[in-house]
């Protein structure tokens, strides 16, 4: 690692520990029906020494464990957190014999150069501020020939969500809200203030593997769905869910409402309290409908991969 590099976002992450985030929404991409598909498009062999750039609490990482055979998988964080709870995570879910996660500055990773047959992230390079360091310590750890791969989420990505027949009765106005409270949000949380690279947005990882010397580059779009009445989930996760999100966006409003940017953007107090009481209605009225028929809201996002391969040793 060059002196040049901006390891600022370090800071931002070294001792996050926001468990049911990550244990509620990851599942929702890394579906075990779809295994088959992300082996293919991160094109991972059972048998391969696998790398999963900061994993967080290690949802993606279990996720391929659970397709190995003789392969193994190692997931790093900068979260001490998050490395003592995802590793727990393996061992009650049986993986300790092929999945580890340790920890892990991705500016300087300790690992030897050409470690790993593959390496994959979710979400990983997008929060960092030196996004090309990132990847360019990703592509020393994989093996001449092997492949690097990052799965890329985004708030700029359309979506599509569906209300149901049944609606909840305020879901007009908390849209409403929602909608206001997000556009203010998205003037304060600048890249500049997560301390992420503003230049190598989501939408450039394309070109910006090309840049490191990938070839053979690849583009897989795929779409995230989810229903409180799909049968596929279970009961504890549906009611996990609806806990765990709305908690967490009850949680966030709560810390905003401090932030007098809001007051000058002109979202009010009373806003606040109108949005977070209409977000515990919503909460109700998905534990009462999670078994009503004539619900079915549902929505889905897209998302996509990009993979490489990493063609000439030594450093990029």
């Amino acid at each position: 690692m060059g002196p040049e590099v901006d390891t600022s976002s370090n800071a931002i992450w070294e001792s996050s520990d926001n468990y049911e985030d990550w244990e509620t929404t990851r599942p929702l991409l890394f579906r075990d029906d779809m295994r088959d598909a992300f082996f293919r498009w991160f094109r991972i062999k059972p048998s391969d020494k696998v790398l999963d750039g900061g994993c967080a609490t290690g949802v993606l990482t279990r996720f391929i464990a659970k397709g190995l055979d003789s392969g193994t998988i190692t997931g790093f964080d900068i979260s001490q957190n998050y490395v003592d709870y995802g590793n727990q995570k393996i061992h009650a879910e049986g993986l300790s014999g092929k999945a580890k996660i340790v920890k892990e500055d991705g500016f300087a990773l300790s690992f030897a150069d050409d470690a790993f047959d593959a390496v994959v992230n979710h979400a990983y390079l997008g929060v960092l501020s030196d996004n090309m360091a990132g990847l360019r310590e990703l592509i020393r750890v994989c093996r001449v020939g092997g492949h690097i791969s990052t799965s890329v989420s985004s708030r700029s990505f359309p979506s599509i969500h569906w209300a149901g027949d049944s609606p909840f009765a305020g879901e007009p106005r908390l849209n409403d809200l929602i909608g206001k409270q997000e556009r203010i949000y998205q003037k304060i949380a600048t890249p500049v203030f997560f301390k992420q690279d503003a230049y190598w947005n989501g939408m450039r990882f394309p070109r910006m593997y090309a840049k490191c010397g990938l070839k053979g580059i690849e583009i897989h779009p795929y779409a995230s769905g989810f229903s409180y009445n799909d049968s596929y989930w279970t009961d504890n996760f549906k009611k996990s869910r609806i806990y765990s999100d709305i908690g967490c966006e009850i949680a966030i409003l709560e810390k905003q409402r401090v932030n007098p940017q809001y007051a000058e953007y002109g979202f009010t107090q009373e806003e606040f309290d109108e949005l977070i009481a209409l977000y515990r209605q919503k909460q109700d009225y998905l534990l009462s409908s999670m078994y009503d028929n004539d619900c079915w809201e549902w929505d889905a996002k897209m998302h996509y991969i990009v993979t490489g391969t990493k063609m000439t040793g030594g450093g990029i």
